[in-house]
């Protein structure tokens, strides 16, 4: 029997408000939970405070940095939690990274800060986690060293989620995106680059910059589906019909779909088919509720159109 592949995800776990409610997000805990529920073995790498609850990453081993006690699921069990020892690190991170996501008519989305974890360290990964089938760079506000991260990790294939390097923190919690120039050093190894509509503010031609230096580049339109651009050729994907509840990690479930299918041997076009399935699963719940029906991504995947070959 073939081996899962295992993956390993780095960025930050988020705390997302919808109204009163908080609930867990951030695009590893997506990713995470749809890497697992496609059948890949999931290490996380993350930082957060104890408010986060670690059950949300599902089946994923997880090391926080800095170490700190998360809140376990009922009846006292836990998950396999990586922690650093006294002496071997700063102090434990104060809160979670939690955002306010909001919305208007045409699914445009506004975003502020409430409260920020520190960045990653990516000489803390555990030994035993250097080597894994698939890397994927995840961050939401620059918490991630993409150079620092590629050289730890010995990875078969790399992927990188772009919105973490377009996107910073502003003293008032606001989000802005200074230009973010990557250059041929930058991205070497990266293997494929995901990047949606929202990521471009302020950015000028990054989708063409980007598909000069990685050899696969995605970007996504939200319900317009997606292009996917290899070496000068672009094919567009189309979406699964879905009933919308909830937008948030669509992208992110899109990339984990994407970059597994890649580094399993799929053609990038119907990787993207993958992608945008798993992608229709995600948004038919609250946060990443619906997940768990991720696998089902497999059987939609082959009713996502290519609209031009």
């Amino acid at each position: 029997m073939t081996p899962s592949p295992s993956v390993l995800l780095a960025g930050h776990v988020t705390l997302d408000r919808h109204g009163t409610a908080l609930v867990p997000g951030g695009a590893v805990t997506y990713c995470a939970l749809a890497y697992a529920g496609l059948g890949a073995r999931v290490r996380v790498v993350s930082a957060a405070g104890p408010d986060f609850p670690a059950a949300a990453l599902g089946s994923a081993e997880v090391a926080f940095e800095p170490a700190f006690e998360p809140a376990g699921p009922p009846g006292g069990s836990s998950l396999p939690v990586a922690r650093r020892g006294p002496g071997r690190g700063g102090p434990a991170a104060a809160t979670t990274t939690t955002f306010e996501n909001l919305y208007d008519a045409a699914g445009r989305r506004t975003q502020r800060v409430l409260a920020a974890a520190p960045a990653l360290d990516p000489a803390h990964i555990p030994p035993a986690w250097r080597e894994a089938d698939l890397l994927h760079l995840a961050p939401i506000l620059a918490e991630v060293d993409l150079a620092a991260f590629r050289r730890a990790v010995r990875a078969r294939f790399t992927g990188l989620g772009v919105q973490g390097w377009v996107r910073r923190l502003e003293p008032d919690g606001a989000v802005s995106q200074p230009r973010w120039e990557p250059g041929r050093e930058e991205l070497a190894g990266v293997d494929a680059a995901v990047l949606g509509e929202d990521d471009l503010e302020g950015q000028g031609d990054l989708v063409g910059r980007l598909a000069r230096h990685v050899p696969v580049v995605a970007f996504t339109h939200g319900r317009r589906g997606c292009e996917v651009i290899v070496r000068g050729r672009t094919w567009k994907v189309g979406i699964h019909p879905a009933r919308e509840v909830d937008p948030t990690g669509a992208g992110d479930v899109f990339s984990a779909g994407f970059f597994l299918a890649l580094a399993g041997g799929a053609p990038p076009a119907e990787a993207a088919r993958l992608g945008a399935a798993a992608a229709s699963i995600c948004v038919e719940g609250l946060g990443p509720s619906a997940l768990a029906r991720v696998a089902e991504a497999r059987a939609r995947a082959a009713l996502v159109p290519l609209l031009d070959d």
